[in-house]
């Protein structure tokens, strides 16, 4: 039988099991045990969140025996800035997230890497901007990303830009971004080239929840119902899709495929 898990409980313990560090890990915690069923299962589910949650805030964080340039991936994506120096990385870091580099004319004025999160509907993206020293440490970073904003002033710009990737065997997806693009149209391209979906779950009769299940583009409900919770997909009825499907609430199966901004809401047996 199925435990009853809501559809936030399903996305707190999506959080919680790609949470890199120990405070996202809390917060999804105290979201789940928020979230958890109510009946007699649900209260000993409690009990095992609290006492992990407890175990959790004992924990002091260790110190780094050295310093490291190497990143933890945190949220649902992470992109790295690349560009020459005074080509406006900071200044596009500070106004795509919440980050507040020291932006100056002066070349090289970012000796390590600067970090912020850029939320985009509910997505949670780190961002990361690449000192224009490239030295192979750095660019390491950038390699093990989710995706590189390749920011240039001119063509001749983005073509050093490229060759830099190449010698560094970096073939991550990018994003051409020229200076003084429009700060929306960035957003949209770097979104695009990302390659993911947001879809908005909610439970029947229930508004959906914020919080968007961040998906691969062309995933179906099949993949989504997997994602929330098992006992979405073993107990699989129908689902209803607002949004890219032919009329608002449109009942759909486990292949439909969804698109980004789509509403689900799963029904079970």
């Amino acid at each position: 039988m199925p435990t009853n898990v809501t559809v936030a409980y399903a996305l707190a313990q999506e959080r919680y099991q790609k949470a890199k560090t120990r405070e996202e890990k809390i917060e999804a915690l105290e979201e789940m045990i928020k979230e958890a069923p109510s009946h007699k299962g649900g209260e000993n589910l409690r009990k095992q969140l609290k006492q992990r949650l407890a175990k959790l805030k004992r924990q002091k964080i260790a110190k780094a025996a050295r310093k490291s340039v190497s990143i933890p991936k945190e949220g649902d994506a992470q992109i790295c800035i690349i560009g020459m120096t005074n080509s406006g990385k900071s200044t596009l870091l500070s106004k795509l997230t919440n980050a507040k580099p020291k932006i100056s004319d002066i070349p090289f004025t970012t000796t390590k890497p600067e970090i912020g999160t850029w939320d985009y509907g509910g997505v949670k993206i780190q961002i990361i901007e690449i000192p224009s020293t490239f030295k192979p440490s750095l660019m390491s970073i950038a390699k093990a990303s989710d995706g590189v904003i390749l920011l240039y002033r001119n063509e001749n710009e983005r073509e050093e830009l490229e060759i830099i990737l190449k010698n560094f065997r970096i073939n991550n997806p990018t994003a051409g971004v020229m200076i003084g693009k429009n700060i929306e149209k960035v957003e949209r391209e770097v979104w695009e080239m990302l390659g993911l979906i947001r879809v908005y779950c909610k439970e029947p009769g229930k508004k959906a929840v914020k919080k968007p299940l961040v998906l691969k583009r062309g995933s179906s409900v099949k993949d989504a119902s997997k994602r929330l919770h098992k006992d979405f997909f073993e107990y699989f009825k129908f689902a209803r899709v607002w949004g890219s499907s032919k009329y608002p609430g449109e009942r759909v199966g486990l292949e439909y495929k969804l698109e980004d901004k789509d509403v689900l809401e799963i029904h079970m047996s």
